[in-house]
């Protein structure tokens, strides 16, 4: 950021960060020139030395272009490169603000507020909340609709003993399959009324974005 300047809690933070890359790393196997070279393949060009350098702490800084693509090259999510989760008792997530890893981690991705009893982002943190709900919600129609269309297909089965079993089974699959449908359309219009852009659904749900939306 143009006119920042190095800090003892930003240097001390990047070698936090240099720690877990170095974590990671290590813990798959991966050598320092792969990590630098798995960078590189995905259009960020890194030096062995460069990496070596963070890793060792004789850099002050880390840019988000690095840690984002540095996560990815680890299959890491990123905020596990930010936080030390499950290997130390405390961070100092902010300058003078301390925090156990799994709070920080906790602010990170949106879930808490990282001073307990603070309502400040209460809004950012319930837009969060709805897209992962309404991705929660798709995965549970995809998995009833899969379902609904197994018991049918055994249901058609002229073959099969339990052709009746399966039959209901198929009802039942397809009901709850309706019923997260239905779910997913009021959240969409709450999506919609929050300015947010509507997330993909799958072909099957495609109508709901047509469907009246009421509060």
């Amino acid at each position: 950021m143009p006119g920042s300047s190095t800090t003892p809690w930003t240097a001390a933070y990047t070698r936090l960060v240099a720690d877990n890359v170095r974590h990671h790393r290590t813990r798959q196997g991966l050598s320092v020139q792969k990590l630098a070279d798995r960078c590189t393949a995905m259009g960020l060009p890194m030096e062995r030395s460069n990496l070596a350098k963070l890793e060792s702490g004789h850099r002050a800084s880390i840019t988000v272009p690095e840690l984002l693509v540095l996560a990815h090259a680890l299959n890491t999510p990123p905020l596990l490169l930010l936080a030390p989760l499950g290997r130390a008792d405390s961070v100092e997530i902010l300058p003078g603000v301390e925090a156990a890893p799994q709070e920080a981690v906790f602010w990170l991705d949106g879930t808490a507020p990282l001073v307990h009893g603070d309502d400040e982002g209460a809004d950012a943190r319930a837009e969060l909340q709805s897209l992962r709900d309404h991705q929660r919600l798709v995965d549970e129609w995809s998995a009833h609709t899969r379902a609904a269309g197994a018991a049918r297909a055994r249901a058609e089965d002229e073959k099969d003993p339990h052709r009746a079993a399966w039959a209901e089974a198929a009802r039942t699959q397809a009901e709850q399959a309706g019923h997260a449908a239905d779910k997913i359309g009021h959240l969409r219009g709450t999506i919609r009324l929050r300015g947010l852009t509507l997330p993909d659904v799958p072909p099957g749900l495609t109508h709901l974005d047509g469907a009246p939306f009421s509060t």
